[in-house]
């Protein structure tokens, strides 16, 4: 049996002769498509409600322990006040001791508002004297009455504070201008103001003299009051 060979067509190559067409369609009815669809959405809806689901509960749970939790932690609190409450009534004594303390406390600074500290008072006429080169050897003082209203309150005064009362000073000093140096350093006194010279005495080698100053109300202060000036103006 004899065979032909047949020239190739040069148009034609070995590939294309041995490729066959990939070629597909789908033969099921729409129907069936969508319902595969629908079963494939209903699994996945139920999937994911039932992790919802599983997170919910897991949410719930924890809740629950925490409130659990919570309502031990309160009721431990509540037997810890009780046990102090208990524990306090044996300090009744002292707790009403302290609140009595501090109502009088309270009282006395009412009371002792306008309290003057005498021996400060005192102290600092008698200091100022020897800075001025005087000596301070006699006080007499005086408060003015609750209702009366001082006569400095009208005229021109060396302090913008009211006056309170008044002081007669009696001493001694070298000469006339130590003791208008005293004048001077009293009328610097925030506790003290209008001083003047009232009599002045010469004698061989020193002056004697008289003089009033008015005391002021910032020298009403003490222990329950307002704190004491420790300067000048």
């Amino acid at each position: 049996m004899a065979t032909t060979l047949m020239p190739l067509d040069p148009a034609v190559s070995p590939q294309r002769v041995s490729r066959v067409l990939t070629i597909s369609a789908s033969l099921l009815p729409e129907e069936v498509v969508a319902a595969r669809r629908a079963r494939r959405t209903r699994g996945w809806v139920i999937v994911v409600v039932l992790l919802v689901t599983c997170l919910l509960g897991a949410w719930f749970v924890q809740v629950q322990r925490d409130t659990e939790a919570a309502d031990e932690q309160l009721t431990e609190a509540s037997a810890e006040v009780a046990d102090l409450q208990r524990a306090q009534r044996q300090y009744a004594e002292v707790v009403d001791v302290k609140h009595d303390t501090t109502v009088l406390s309270e009282q006395l600074k009412k009371v002792m508002a306008k309290d003057l500290d005498w021996a400060a008072l005192l102290d600092r006429l008698r200091n100022t004297g020897e800075t001025a080169g005087v000596t301070v050897t006699g006080i007499d003082g005086t408060l003015n009455a609750a209702d009366s209203t001082s006569v400095t309150g009208t005229l021109p005064s060396t302090n913008t504070s009211t006056a309170i009362g008044s002081l007669t000073v009696v001493g001694t000093g070298p000469d006339k201008r130590a003791v208008a140096t005293y004048v001077d350093a009293l009328v610097k006194q925030s506790v003290l103001a209008n001083p003047y010279v009232t009599n002045v005495t010469t004698s061989d080698d020193e002056v004697t003299w008289t003089l009033k100053v008015d005391i002021t109300q910032a020298a009403l202060c003490g222990r329950f009051g307002d704190k004491c000036a420790t300067g000048g103006k």
